[in-house]
C-alpha cells in the first residue's frame, strides 16, 4: 500500500426513515504503525470549515477520531458497547456503539473494512449501522 491513497466510505442508517447511504469518495494518507493501519483523511462541511478524521485499524478494534466542529471518538469492538462523546457547537451527545461484526480484507494495494453495529444516543437506541470502506493505492 502507498502513502496516497483514496478511499471510499459508505455507510447507512437501517432503521432511519427513510433510509439514506452517505458516500464519501476522497484522498488521504496511510501508514502502517505496530501492527495497526492508520488512515487520515479530511472532511469539508458547509459553513463549518475541515474535519480531520483519523481510522485506526487494529486486530481487534476500530477507532475513528474526528476534530473541529464536531468532535467525537468511536470505538469498535465485536460484541462490546463502548460509549463515547459526541461534541457538536450546540451541546454534547452520549453516543453508544455496539459493534455485532467487523469483516477486515487486505491485499497488496487495496483494504476493505466493513463494520455493523448498533447506535444509541443518551441511552435510546436509534437505528442499525453499517459503514463499508475501501481504500487503494492512489495511482499517479
Amino acid at each position: 500500500m502507498t502513502k496516497d491513497v483514496l478511499i471510499n466510505i459508505s455507510g447507512i442508517q437501517i432503521q432511519a426513515d427513510p433510509e439514506e447511504p452517505i458516500e464519501m469518495i476522497t484522498t488521504g494518507a496511510y501508514y502502517l504503525k505496530n501492527g495497526k493501519h492508520y488512515i487520515l483523511y479530511n472532511e469539508i462541511e458547509e459553513d463549518h470549515g475541515i474535519i480531520k478524521n483519523i481510522l485506526k485499524i487494529g486486530p481487534e478494534t476500530v477507532e475513528i477520531s474526528k476534530k473541529g466542529s464536531t468532535s467525537s471518538h468511536m470505538v469498535f469492538e465485536k460484541g462490546k458497547e463502548n460509549l463515547s462523546y459526541y461534541d457538536t457547537p450546540f451541546g454534547s451527545m452520549l453516543l453508544g456503539v455496539n459493534t455485532s461484526d467487523i469483516r477486515w480484507q487486505e491485499q497488496e494495494d487495496r483494504m476493505n473494512l466493513q463494520v455493523d453495529y448498533d447506535l444509541s444516543i443518551n441511552s435510546d437506541h436509534i437505528s442499525k449501522c453499517k459503514i463499508d470502506v475501501s481504500i487503494q493505492s492512489k495511482r499517479a
